[in-house]
């Protein structure tokens, strides 16, 4: 049987974009008077953000509550056009859809988006539906995996992701912290819709060939998204780029293997641009030749880190700008908490 592909892929954004700069100026003022907090914005590796709220949203104390009401309503707004961008773009209509999974770690309601997106756009009523809530940077991976498993399941529907973050409402302001600078010059606002089917003739996105999964358990403290009495907070150890890097030869090697393949085969890479210094690291230690990460870092420089959603933004960036060839192979990886690697070997 042939592999599910993407037939499909759009991304949306939400709020307003900034300059690194002008946020450097907005956040400022909550962040305390470490001397290292200019440096840390300068040198993210980000040039823009868009969030949904800018400085002023922070003048007054917000509690989770309102932050996760703001969630929803952005959400389910940035969310809907992802995904019709998204059927417009593969030409597609909503009636073929017969499985949802949504993917999303900075808000929470039941019913969720799931069901109000839905309801929303008129997805059939036999429509099966899946929340992957959670899991941080990497939580697209097990969304790709339902959705080809979906796809497969049911050759003749289609299976639809969606990859939604609002990371902007859960800055937290008078949190000094090291950990809180890093992550305030890093996330921001963004969605992603991706169509998977087996009708692989007319796909102009990659095959899902097999994937991967790795956690170590031991590491728990050192990423982390903690909710509190006021909205989310990130723990995020400086480590973490070093931690990941000592482990990602052989986890992608061991999913090449499977292949019977190498990393000399593989000609387009996407990884999740948690940081530059993540980039930098995975670079070095896979020993890809200059340039082969150039999609991430243009990414995480004209977006910010959007959590979940950036891999798709990567995906979406190596097809607009590299345009792989039919037999071309790629790896996209993402991390996470836990400290965990996901991982996805895919074929145009």
């Amino acid at each position: 049987m042939k592999d599910p592909a993407i037939v499909g892929l759009a991304t949306a954004l939400s709020g307003k974009c900034y300059p690194q700069e002008d946020l450097f100026q907005l956040l400022r003022p909550y962040l305390g008077d470490n001397p290292k907090t200019g440096l840390i914005f300068e040198n993210s590796g980000v040039g823009y953000r868009y969030l949904v709220v800018d400085g002023s949203y922070y003048q007054q104390e917000r509690k989770t509550q309102e932050r996760n009401d703001l969630y929803l309503q952005e959400a389910l707004a940035v969310g809907e056009q992802a995904i019709r961008a998204c059927l417009q773009q593969a030409g597609r209509r909503l009636e073929e859809i017969g499985d949802f999974t949504v993917v999303s770690c900075t808000g929470i309601d039941i019913p969720g988006l799931d069901l109000r997106l839905a309801g929303r756009l008129g997805l059939p009523p036999d429509l099966r539906r899946t929340c992957v809530l959670g899991m941080g940077c990497y939580g697209a991976f097990p969304g790709l995996l339902r959705a080809r498993e979906a796809a497969l399941a049911r050759p003749d529907r289609l299976a639809l992701l969606l990859a939604v973050e609002i990371c902007s409402v859960h800055f937290q302001p008078g949190d000094h912290s090291l950990e809180n600078i890093v992550s305030s010059a890093l996330f921001s606002d963004g969605a992603a819709a991706v169509l998977i089917g087996l009708d692989n003739d007319s796909a102009p996105g990659p095959r899902l060939v097999d994937s991967a999964t790795f956690c170590d358990y031991q590491t728990f403290d050192h990423m982390a998204f903690h909710l509190t009495d006021h909205g989310f907070r990130m723990s995020l150890s400086a480590y973490v780029p070093r931690l990941l890097a000592a482990k990602v030869e052989d986890f992608v090697d061991g999913l090449l293997e499977r292949s019977g393949l190498t990393r000399a085969d593989v000609r387009h890479w996407g990884v999740h641009p948690g940081s530059s210094k993540i980039l930098d690291y995975v670079e070095e230690r896979l020993g890809l030749p200059v340039g082969q990460l150039d999609p991430s870092r243009r990414v995480l420089f004209n977006y910010g880190n959007m959590s979940s959603v950036t891999i798709l933004f990567v995906l979406d960036e190596i097809q607009r700008q590299q345009q792989p060839r039919p037999g071309d192979y790629g790896v996209l990886m993402s991390f996470g908490p836990g400290l965990t690697m996901e991982g996805a070997l895919v074929q145009w």
